[in-house]
């Protein structure tokens, strides 16, 4: 009967040394994986970051709304001129609507650019959930 068991058990062994192996190869494939999880953290957190605010920082929503702040500033920087310009030719008796380069909305325009800033909203941050499937660089 012990002959008769030898054949079965030895087929057992074999198996048993072949998933054993491909066990290894499964771990050590795993260990290599987690490696390079890790160091794609690691990219994340450090090389990954001053990307993506790079990117913020020269972004279409960005370049516009700082545009917008800094054409606002500009014409009430014109306005604060021209108003003492004005308080000067109201010594010379000029009216109020001859005074050149008088823009009466530029402050309306001013306050609805730092609006716009207050509620940007940038697109690369949004679709970061989308990219989530996708091959990093």
């Amino acid at each position: 009967m012990e002959e008769s068991l030898t054949q079965p058990r030895a087929a057992y062994e074999r198996m048993l040394a072949g998933s054993i192996e491909d066990l290894k190869l499964e771990s050590a494939d795993l260990g290599k994986k987690i490696e390079s999880l890790h160091a794609t953290k690691v990219w994340v957190f450090t090389e990954g970051a001053l990307l993506l605010a790079k990117h913020i920082h020269k972004g279409p929503e960005m370049t516009q709304v700082v545009d917008a702040v800094n054409n606002a500033m500009s014409a009430i920087g014109v306005i604060t001129g021209v108003h003492g310009g004005y308080l000067h030719a109201l010594k010379k008796k000029t009216p109020y609507g001859e005074v050149p380069l008088l823009y009466r909305n530029a402050e309306a325009e001013l306050n609805t650019a730092i609006a716009c800033f207050d509620t940007l909203s940038f697109s690369l941050i949004n679709n970061l959930p989308n990219l989530v499937d996708e091959p990093l660089p």
